[in-house]
């Protein structure tokens, strides 16, 4: 997985987006995170409307209180999960809630790693930009500022 992150990334700085995002959904396929071929708007709205309820109360402590992520399938996919949320957003935007969603759903049911925050922050930016749901996106972004600030890897 390690040569694949460096090719993905590699792809990435070469502005070969669309190759870059088809070798993440690869993997992800491989790690058993297989996402549509074809986004539809309704299909994003109704992730983000699932995603929404799960997060309208989270707060720092709570992410805080997960265990720590240890299954490293789980890990090694929000490794790709991540990198392929900063490509989607120019080579196939309406993937992002998909994405973010995914990762939220892995953090609440496998526990917290860094990779969470990202998850976290990006469905609030997908909160906000495809439900316009402007109150949650802000809390949502709250949550995941305080856990930037603490985190080692910042």
């Amino acid at each position: 997985l390690k040569a694949s992150s460096l090719l993905v990334k590699l792809l990435a700085s070469s502005s070969k987006f669309e190759e870059a995002r088809s070798n993440c959904l690869m993997i992800l396929s491989n790690l058993g995170e297989v996402f549509p071929s074809e986004v539809s708007l309704p299909h994003v709205l109704n992730e983000l409307s699932t995603i929404q309820v799960s997060l309208k109360n989270i707060t720092h402590d709570q992410m805080k209180l997960l265990p720590r992520m240890t299954d490293r399938s789980k890990l090694n996919a929000m490794k790709f999960l991540n990198m392929l949320c900063m490509y989607s957003g120019i080579s196939k935007p309406m993937l992002l809630p998909l994405l973010s969603c995914r990762m939220v759903r892995l953090t609440l049911q496998y526990g917290f790693c860094d990779d969470s925050i990202v998850g976290l922050a990006s469905a609030g930016y997908s909160v906000f930009l495809f439900a316009e749901d402007i109150q949650l996106a802000s809390h949502i972004g709250k949550v995941s500022e305080s856990l930037v600030e603490e985190s080692p890897n910042k």
